[in-house]
């Protein structure tokens, strides 16, 4: 009921955003067709991080964008399966050559964070040193990650302390500058604990309003521009598998005996490639395991970070207010408005880190445990030997 109401509330805003959003939309599209191309690469140059300025289609406008970032799907650059040439199959087994020839730190650096050191032999395996197309996957990985804690850290470590101040220092101020009854006149308790209690009120009321949106709406928005990329990345890793296999498999009808040199070399070329591929779907997947954790884990720091500053702020606020000297009904009424704050400030912004769970199909991302490269692997290898057998025993007969 109460999401209900807020979002009846905020419609009209909505309906303004987007007539905004829409307007900017059009004035930069006129921008960039009466822009030159000399004055497009300066605006690309002069962006603040290239990651950014590679990745980004449109910057998306709005009003929501004003507090929280808010990032485009990223072009999908993992090649088609119809670019998946013989030459193109020797890259990746180069590749995958490397991969497996890769040694496994045991020793790993003594560093507090582990999830750094996973990623960086995460980086190792997919060539990200050698700038392989899976070092676009693992920046806009890392953009992505940065800018969900980036926003959560603003939402609770920020707006939640700051809100408080605000909503009880106007509170303090109304009672200290003669609007309502001195905080020292035991004949007006209520005049306080209503006043302290609008306060609590005003503070989570905004405080509900900027996480609702739009705080929500860009988070929400960034998941699904990061679930579409990943879906579609995987999606086409998975298709080019499956292209890889069959050629694996069927490499030999078109050759002869003359051609026994490059059988060879083609079939383990596109057997090393359909090999990558799969291998690649599971570092990738472990490249977004080890992000979430840390969005996951940096957002339930930053929800503690912002209660814990919240009752500091409350804290430097009754040293203000002298709470001490108070009449105990005075004080008592102060105190309780404070506590419902943080409780209930508490347990909106505690939607914030179950929130990508909500958004994100986790089961449209599992794809190496669906991809059957075991049974791919059997079938393969019991196939050349089943033509062995048969060949053998033909010879025999005649």
């Amino acid at each position: 009921m109460v999401g209900n109401f807020f979002a009846f509330l905020l419609r009209p805003v909505r309906w303004l955003a987007r007539g905004l959003s829409r307007s900017s939309r059009s004035a930069a599209r006129a921008g960039k067709t009466s822009a030159t191309a000399s004055a497009g690469v300066a605006a690309k140059i002069s962006t603040e991080d290239v990651l950014e300025a590679e990745y980004h289609e449109e910057p998306p406008v709005g009003v929501e964008t004003l507090l929280f970032k808010q990032l485009p799907r990223p072009r999908l650059t993992e090649r088609t399966a119809a670019e998946l040439t013989l030459e193109q199959a020797k890259t990746y087994a180069a590749e995958a050559q490397d991969f497996y020839r890769l040694r496994f730190p045991l020793f790993a650096r003594g560093d507090f964070f582990y999830e750094d050191i996973e990623t960086d032999f995460l980086r190792s395996a997919l060539g990200y040193d050698n700038n392989s197309i899976d070092r676009r996957f693992i920046d806009v990985t890392t953009l992505f990650r940065r800018t969900l804690n980036n926003n959560t850290r603003s939402m609770l470590l920020y707006w939640t302390p700051v809100l408080f101040l605000v909503a009880f220092g106007a509170a303090y101020a109304a009672l200290h500058f003669g609007v309502a009854p001195p905080l020292s006149d035991e004949s007006s308790i209520w005049a306080p604990l209503a006043i302290f209690a609008t306060a609590a009120g005003v503070g989570l009321s905004v405080a509900l309003l900027v996480f609702s949106w739009p705080y929500k709406v860009v988070q929400q928005r960034n998941l699904l521009n990061l679930d579409n990329y990943v879906t579609s990345k995987f999606a086409r890793i998975n298709h080019n598998f499956q292209v890889a296999k069959r050629r694996a498999l069927n490499v030999e009808r078109d050759k002869r005996m003359g051609d026994r040199d490059a059988l060879q070399e083609e079939a383990g070329v596109w057997t090393l490639a359909y090999h990558w591929f799969a291998m690649r779907l599971f570092a990738c997947e472990l490249i977004l395991r080890n992000n979430f954790y840390q969005v996951r884990r940096n957002t339930t720091l930053y929800w503690a970070g912002g209660l814990f500053a919240t009752l500091i702020a409350a804290l430097a606020l009754f040293a203000i207010f002298r709470i001490d000297q108070l009449p105990p009904e005075t004080s008592g009424a102060i105190l309780g408005a404070a506590a419902a704050y943080l409780v209930i400030a508490g347990a909106i912004m505690r939607r914030a880190s179950g929130m990508m769970f909500r958004v994100l199909q986790s089961n449209e991302w599992s794809r190496f445990g669906q991809i059957n490269l075991d049974a791919t692997i059997r079938d393969h290898v019991g196939e050349d030997k089943l033509q062995i057998v048969t060949f053998r025993d033909r010879n025999r007969l005649e």
